[in-house]
């Protein structure tokens, strides 16, 4: 969810609860101030009342009402009743309804007769108007907020346009792209600041990338010049006469290792290649055809060691790869099936639709099978491993969010590489 989404739905969640109470407060207001102006009435209605009462005292047992809404009746009582105030209800008969009524009773004595005076005020119709004038208090305060939240999604929105300028910015940015990024900016200090603080970090970052990218290619040219010259100088020695068994021998070691020595600096630099992400230009990779390329190069070394290639290639997916990365992932999976696999057994190579499964039989993993893709993690009883190969095909899957997965079938004594594109 967007900032801008997140903060208008947390300012209405906030503002629900706040018109809820408004709408309990102001009835309960309008409804007090409701009853205090009927109370005033009555009160004014029983001065009235007295004052008539005084004026022309009844002298019958039939007291006068002069009002429906007043009723008077004599009473013995010889103690002074204070006026009191209660809430009832009464049928009205134009309403043809019960309806709540406001009473206010009362003691008068005139003429030395004792009068009780109640007055009763229907209070329906203050209602009505309280109820309307409610609920139209209430839509405005809800079309209020509503134009509050409307107007400060707008003017968020566009405070916070520098920050979308900015992320924009971040995506198309390119540690190799040949250009400098630009960043907006803004007279907001804090999206001022941090327009400034990435203008700088990418600057430090392609200062950075250039140098590692000068640094590896300086590395891969001047560390395989010498190797190939220690290379050349062995076998002109090899050569030599006069060089008896054990000397041969030591030289055919230090051949071994310079090789070994060759590879891992290959491996090491590819790695680092990788990471930095100097392999930008990708294409497409029709990954069947390439994998029945890579499996001829290997036909004379299985025939040589009694090794059945069985394929089963019957879909040729395509997919947007950098072609020396592709080689470098499907070469290390099928030379570590080769490498690994008994002499006389079969391997077994299938290329789906959305996968590459390749099999070969062969002892259990002298390590851990977590350690499996982990650099220089490798069988110690095969000296010409380097133990990169499998940690590059990790890094190069990752890099095109690709998954790789290993089994091992222990009754089958058989090894499984899944590659799912």
């Amino acid at each position: 969810m967007k900032l801008l989404h997140k903060t208008t739905l947390y300012l209405l969640l906030a503002a629900l609860p706040i018109a809820l109470g408004g709408v309990f407060l102001l009835n309960a207001y309008i409804h007090r101030d409701m009853l205090y102006e009927i109370d005033e009435l009555l009160a004014s209605e029983l001065i009235q009342v007295k004052e008539q009462l005084r004026q022309h005292p009844p002298n019958t047992t039939n007291l006068p009402y002069w009002d429906p809404n007043v009723r008077i009746t004599r009473t013995t009582s010889r103690h002074p009743v204070a006026p009191v105030y209660m809430d009832t209800i009464a049928f009205d008969p134009v309403e043809k309804e019960r309806v709540p009524v406001r009473l206010l009773r009362s003691m008068y004595s005139v003429g030395g007769q004792n009068y009780t005076i109640i007055l009763q005020q229907s209070y329906l119709e203050f209602d009505e108007i309280a109820s309307a004038v409610s609920v139209g208090v209430i839509v405005c305060f809800l079309v209020v907020v509503l134009l509050l939240v409307l107007a400060d999604v707008l003017v968020t929105r566009r405070i916070w346009q520098p920050f979308y300028g900015i992320i924009h910015q971040l995506h198309q940015f390119r540690v190799d792209g040949p250009d400098e990024v630009a960043f907006p900016v803004s007279d907001v200090a804090e999206f001022k600041l941090l327009s400034q603080s990435l203008d700088e970090v990418s600057r430090r970052t392609r200062q950075q990338y250039a140098q590692q990218k000068q640094f590896t290619d300086n590395a891969s040219h001047e560390m395989q010049t010498p190797l190939s010259v220690l290379s050349v100088e062995l076998d002109l020695l090899q050569q030599s006469a006069g060089l008896n068994e054990a000397d041969l021998d030591r030289i055919h070691r230090s051949q071994q290792e310079i090789k070994r020595l060759s590879a891992m600096n290959q491996s090491l630099l590819l790695l680092a290649k990788i990471d930095n992400h100097q392999f930008a230009q990708n294409d497409s990779v029709a990954i069947g055809e390439l994998v029945n390329q890579l499996l001829d190069n290997y036909l004379d070394y299985v025939a040589h060691r009694d090794i059945t290639v069985n394929r089963m290639i019957k879909e040729d997916p395509t997919r947007y790869l950098n072609r020396q990365l592709a080689d470098v992932l499907f070469l290390n999976l099928i030379k570590n099936a080769v490498r690994h696999a008994d002499s006389g057994s079969s391997i077994f190579v299938q290329v789906g639709a959305t996968s590459f499964i390749i099999t070969n039989e062969g002892d259990p993993l002298p390590f851990p099978t977590e350690q499996l893709f982990r650099r220089f993690v490798r069988n110690q009883a095969l000296p010409q491993s380097t133990g990169l190969g499998l940690a590059l095909v990790k890094e190069i899957a990752d890099q095109y969010g690709m998954t790789v997965t290993y089994n091992y079938a222990s009754s089958m004594r058989r090894h499984m590489f899944q590659v799912d594109f």
